[in-house]
């Protein structure tokens, strides 16, 4: 045995006593930044999945709200006169007031939309109030100033207010439609 390998091995075990308590502190370091990395990854994406569903849960409602005016159209064409725009069951004449849109609809002062709708937890109610007749007479049909062209002899416009929901009672989308008809008679 040589002289300085005695002393070169008694120097490497303090050395390595030393390195090892700091590889033990940085490895814990990189592992608790790991950890947290991991743990923002996953927060992010469970927000981002509430967001999706959320999206999905208005363009639902919005569906439903637009089903509902083709609805409303449909019950407009199907009428023969408009005595039954008497101020009940949805149905506003000139001289009655619409309630306001945010209050409870229900059968009392809304009409159901007539056809279903996959994945919407309540079907969809609408308001129809008949704004008053349009024509020659009267002048342009301009319909909340829109447009520029006369309307024939004894075109009914009517408001149409919509409610849909989506999936879930929480997502509640409005829409209002102007609509108007030659009610013979």
């Amino acid at each position: 045995m040589f002289i300085g390998e005695g002393m070169n091995a008694k120097c490497s075990i303090k050395n390595q006593k030393r390195q090892t308590g700091a590889v033990l502190v940085v490895g814990l370091i990189m592992l608790l930044i790991m950890t947290l990395l991991g743990i923002t990854t996953m927060h992010t994406s469970v927000i981002e999945e509430h967001m999706s569903g959320n999206l999905r849960d208005k363009q639902l409602a919005f569906q439903a709200a637009e089903s509902a005016v083709r609805d409303a159209e449909d019950f407009i064409e199907s009428i023969v006169s408009t005595a039954a725009m008497d101020g009940t069951g949805g149905l506003y004449g000139t001289g009655d007031t619409e309630p306001d849109f945010t209050d409870t609809w229900d059968d009392s002062n809304s009409r159901v939309y007539s056809g279903s709708l996959g994945g919407v937890n309540t079907p969809a109610r609408y308001r129809v109030k008949m704004i008053g007749e349009f024509g020659e007479a009267a002048g342009a049909i301009n319909i909340g100033r829109y447009g520029e062209l006369k309307a024939q002899e004894g075109v009914t416009a009517f408001l149409i207010t919509v409610r849909g929901t989506g999936g879930s009672d929480n997502s509640v989308v409005y829409v209002r439609s102007y609509y108007g008809r030659r009610i013979s008679g």
